[in-house]
């Protein structure tokens, strides 16, 4: 009798319990195995790793399709580093930018200053309206390729988005998707799943809400971080955004000095800011209960602040409590708030053929 086993016969239902405890990169290798296991693979549902991973994205080079992904809780257990490569995302994958993730859904700034959504894992893009064609205060018109007219000022509109923020929805399931990005502080745009757009107000109510200089989005509401660091909050339940009444006029940061000041919510829908500069938290912040004023924040009550993705999640498969993951540009950190100190978690600067990374959480849904 031979003893060699056959791996593509092996029984579906003991195959499922192995497949659905991988990682989400062997995984998605295993649906390729075979047509047996990318049948169980039919099975799963959706795979999702509820930790933070890093997407790390290569320089500007030509005809480079491809990026490098990093399980940072896998090298928290082992002290090394080990990277996956993500090929054929496009020719000009290199050449464009990363402003939002939305699980494996990537929000991505092209050379033509066009949005589109990109999976990492599917290869689905998802091309967004263009800017001209968004309706409100805002005017935008399209001179050559990369050169926009707002407002009857002309501005490379790369180096407008480069300096904005953004968020990005999408559902695993139907694909529908919410897009938010700021244009500076004084315009916002958004777009949906449907071609539905248009121009969230900056200016309106009392002039300490007014600008935009951070974003976060959570569960049908967009909160917004005024240039007087206050919090509006919009309701996107429904087709067009509405403003909600309990916003956040209070200002702790009046006699400060203007450090970088970033928003978040957590779990149980609490809305953080913090202050920091790159490798130090300087103070955060939690609304109080009645939704009216700041308390200082000594923990995240076992939670992780993943700041790229303006959101908290709970400390499991090693995310480390009471943690912020944050990166800017270059600049990867991570580090315990209790002690305030940031510390590097990849110095992307060590190798050239690489520009910059993100935090975010890789999920895949099967059809």
């Amino acid at each position: 009798m031979s003893n060699e086993v056959n791996w593509s016969e092996l029984h579906a239902d003991v195959l499922q319990l192995i497949l659905e405890r991988l990682n989400i990169i062997t995984y998605v290798g295993a649906r390729t195995v075979c047509k047996n296991w990318y049948a169980v693979c039919k099975r799963i549902t959706s795979v999702q790793d509820k930790s933070p991973w890093l997407i790390i994205f290569p320089a500007g080079r030509p005809k480079c399709g491809s990026c490098l992904v990093l399980d940072f809780c896998t090298f928290l257990l082992t002290g090394k580093y080990k990277f996956y490569k993500l090929h054929n995302l496009g020719n000009d994958f290199s050449t464009h930018r990363c402003i939002a993730t939305s699980g494996s859904w990537l929000l991505m700034l092209d050379l033509r200053s066009s949005l589109y959504v990109l999976n990492v894992f599917t290869r689905e893009r998802i091309k967004l309206p263009p800017f001209e064609s968004h309706q409100g205060r805002l005017r935008v018109e399209r001179r050559r390729d990369t050169t926009f007219i707002i407002n009857k000022s002309s501005v490379t509109a790369r180096n407008a988005i480069n300096k904005t923020n953004a968020v990005l929805w999408v559902d695993e399931k139907t694909k529908g998707y919410i897009v938010v990005w700021s244009i500076g502080f004084s315009y916002m745009m958004y777009t949906r799943v449907g071609s539905i757009s248009g121009e969230i107000p900056t200016r309106e109510g009392p002039e300490n809400l007014h600008g935009c200089q951070d974003i976060a989005y959570k569960d049908n509401k967009l909160y917004v971080l005024s240039r007087q660091n206050q919090i509006r909050i919009l309701d996107f339940s429904q087709e067009l955004p509405l403003a909600l009444p309990n916003n956040v006029e209070h200002n702790p940061f009046t006699n400060d000095r203007p450090w970088r000041v970033k928003i978040g919510v957590t779990v149980s829908d609490n809305v953080l800011m913090v202050k920091n500069r790159l490798n130090k938290i300087l103070k955060i912040l939690k609304m109080d209960s009645e939704g009216t004023s700041w308390d200082t924040a000594e923990t995240l009550e076992g939670e992780a602040w993943i700041m790229d993705l303006g959101v908290t999640v709970p400390a499991v498969n090693g995310t480390k409590p009471n943690y912020i993951y944050y990166s800017k540009d270059k600049y990867v950190y991570w580090g315990d708030v209790s002690t305030q100190e940031l510390r590097m978690a990849l110095d992307v600067n060590s190798n050239r053929k690489f520009s910059y990374a993100r935090w975010f959480i890789p999920s895949l849904r099967e059809l």
